[in-house]
This record gives C-alpha cells, sequence and structure tokens, in this order.
C-alpha cells in the first residue's frame, strides 16, 4: 500500500461549510497539508484543476506504447505466416520486407493503442472542480493515503454535503 492515493471531493456552497467539514477530517486523523479548500480565483485552483492532465498524458503514452509492442507482434506473426506460406514480400530483399512488416505493425499499434488511450482519458476531476469554481462554489479536496483514510473521508464529506451549504457532488 506505498502507493496509495485516492482524492474525495466535496463541493459546498459556502466557504464555511467547507471548513467544518475539513476540520472534523482533522480531528478523525487525515493530515492537514492532505486536504485543501479551493476557492473561485485562488492562485491554487489552477494547480489542482490541471493535476489529472499529467495522468491523462502518462495513460495515453502508456495505451500507446502496449499499442506498439502488440502491433509488433501481431508484425511478426504475418510475417512469419507469409514465410511459411513462402509468399515474399519484396523480390530482392526479404530481410527488408519482413522489417517493414514490423514497423508498420508497430506503427498501426502505437496509433490504436494511444487513440484508445485518448478516447478515455479521467479528465472528469479535473472538470468537476473547473465547473464547481466557476460557479463560485468552495471545494474540498481530501488525499487519503490508506483505505482506512478514504473511508472516513467519503462518509465525512458525504455527511457534509448533505447539510445545508454543501452542494451534490463527491468523488
Amino acid at each position: 500500500m506505498e502507493n496509495y492515493l485516492h482524492r474525495v471531493l466535496g463541493v459546498y456552497e459556502t466557504r464555511a461549510a467547507a471548513e467544518a467539514a475539513l476540520e472534523r477530517l482533522v480531528q478523525r486523523g487525515l493530515p492537514r497539508d492532505k486536504a485543501k479548500l479551493l476557492e473561485p480565483g485562488s492562485r491554487r485552483e489552477s494547480e489542482d484543476a490541471t493535476a489529472d492532465s499529467d495522468d491523462v498524458l502518462k495513460e495515453v503514452l502508456r495505451d500507446g506504447a502496449i499499442g506498439t509492442a502488440v502491433g509488433t507482434l501481431a508484425g511478426a506473426a504475418g510475417t512469419v505466416a507469409l514465410a511459411a506460406a513462402n509468399i515474399s514480400l519484396f523480390v530482392a530483399s526479404p530481410v527488408l520486407g519482413a522489417l517493414s512488416m514490423l514497423g508498420w505493425g508497430a506503427s498501426l499499434g502505437a496509433i490504436v493503442g494511444a487513440a484508445a488511450g485518448a478516447e478515455n482519458s479521467k479528465g472528469d476531476v479535473a472538470d468537476l472542480v473547473k465547473d464547481a469554481l466557476a460557479s463560485g462554489h468552495v471545494v474540498l479536496v481530501a488525499h487519503a493515503t490508506t483505505e482506512e483514510q478514504t473511508t472516513y473521508a467519503r462518509q465525512i464529506i458525504g455527511d457534509s454535503m448533505a447539510e445545508p451549504g454543501g452542494a451534490a457532488a463527491t468523488t
């Protein structure tokens, strides 16, 4: 559980409601430096709202790398199949034909993998934060580092959202 990190968000109509939820989190054991209050126009607004953009880039690169590997394997399988059928791609240089099939397979796999990764991007949290701040709401972001912290952060933020001053959104 060394790399466990989960964000729990609460959107509040007032700063007082967000601060009350933050205090309950701190009393329950969440370190104060693991929670942030974001307000419209605050400097940290843009930092937390775009925190997911690096994650999305990493996912697209990972999916592209996986696609490249799969495409290379598909190209190799195609080359082996053509060699087994005794079909030469280039009469003058059969090795060049095999290498070009590997390259085409890797390129096609990378494009398909990166496109799939971009299509499944997870920018929902950043969009939620931006929309809430644009609407004049205060956002509480709790960075939980254990499952226990995640559980009580969800409970506290969820309960506080039902109170007057809490908006209708948690993740």
